[in-house]
């Protein structure tokens, strides 16, 4: 590559209390084929040992200790000092494989338009054993997708944090900071906040490649844990689902993009609400959701979707 396809990458660690992984994730970052990277990695106000297996790696990294104030603060404390044109996001539990920034640079080298390269990611459990198939299960998504985002409202399948990397100019640096004040943003993720925006700002490129693992364990379930009950956690995404809504559609109107998106046209959302048992959502339309979903091409899959809808019905009692 020439020193104009060989773009710094800035790859951004945010961690709280995850001492226990860190340094799996952090050898990840600094164990790349690709060279021209920096490695930023924020303490967001940790008590447990992780200030100290930061403190290990000295100058190979560059480390930035705060008060705890939620992943979109630490996120934001790290943009700031960042030089990337490129910039990966990593969480502390998660890892990235050796070629991944390489394959990264690669696709925006080729797709000059692009502002979010994204990539398939492996679940791993706490002992990073593998199980369950890579995701996203849909065929990768490569161009301008934002008509389709608009339809379904704001809802495009995109992976976690560790499978996503954003280009500085112009997107970044017209999108942050993200919004951290309210107690909702707090608890909001940052992969959210800018993967709900990217569309709306320039194309959107996958790669059929896992190239990451993502750790599911416990401690990153929050609201969701298994051990909740399931309208407990239907209620927690419901409620995180209405809150992206609203931070997207301020944040076009803010920017100026004369469209406003509507949850109405989200299948996850009314998904959600149709197993809690919400009477404002019916099967009926719920397939035409699924049938009409614009991710997944196979005709067959949509029907096997609307089948188990149908099948499983009495499962989700209406009161």
């Amino acid at each position: 590559m020439s020193s104009k396809e060989q773009p710094l990458v800035s790859i951004i660690i945010t961690n709280y209390n995850y001492a226990r992984y860190l340094k799996e994730a952090i050898d990840s970052a600094l164990n790349q084929t690709y060279a021209h990277t920096e490695v930023i990695i924020v303490d967001d106000g940790s008590t447990d040992n992780s200030r100290h297996v930061i403190e290990t790696y000295k100058n190979q990294i560059i480390p930035l200790y705060k008060t705890n104030g939620g992943q979109p603060s630490a996120f934001n404390a790290a943009f700031a000092v960042s030089q990337g044109e490129i910039v990966c996001l990593l969480d502390s539990d998660d890892v990235f494989l050796p070629q991944k920034v390489e394959n990264v640079v690669k696709a925006f080298n080729t797709y000059p338009k692009a502002v979010v390269v994204y990539h398939k990611v492996q679940n791993i459990d706490h002992a990073a054993k593998h199980f369950g198939n890579p995701w996203p299960p849909y065929k990768v998504i490569v161009g301008d997708i934002s008509s389709k985002v608009n339809r379904t409202g704001g809802w495009w399948p995109f992976p976690p944090s560790t499978a996503l990397a954003f280009r500085r100019k112009p997107f970044l640096c017209q999108v942050m900071n993200a919004p951290e004040e309210s107690p909702e943003d707090k608890f909001a993720g940052i992969d959210s906040y800018l993967a709900d925006l990217a569309p709306f700002f320039g194309e959107v490129v996958g790669i059929d490649q896992v190239l990451s693992y993502y750790r599911i364990h416990g401690s990153n379930l929050s609201g969701n844990s298994t051990n909740a009950p399931p309208q407990v956690r239907q209620t927690k995404l419901i409620q995180d689902h209405e809150h992206r809504e609203k931070r997207l559609n301020n944040g076009l109107k803010r920017l100026g993009i004369n469209t406003e998106v509507s949850l109405k046209n989200h299948l996850p959302y009314q998904l959600f609400k149709y197993k809690r048992g919400d009477k404002d959502t019916s099967l009926i339309s719920l397939s035409l959701l699924a049938l009409q979903n614009p991710w997944e091409y196979r005709i067959l899959s949509k029907l096997k979707t609307i089948a188990l809808l149908w099948l499983q019905r009495r499962n989700f009692q209406k009161d």
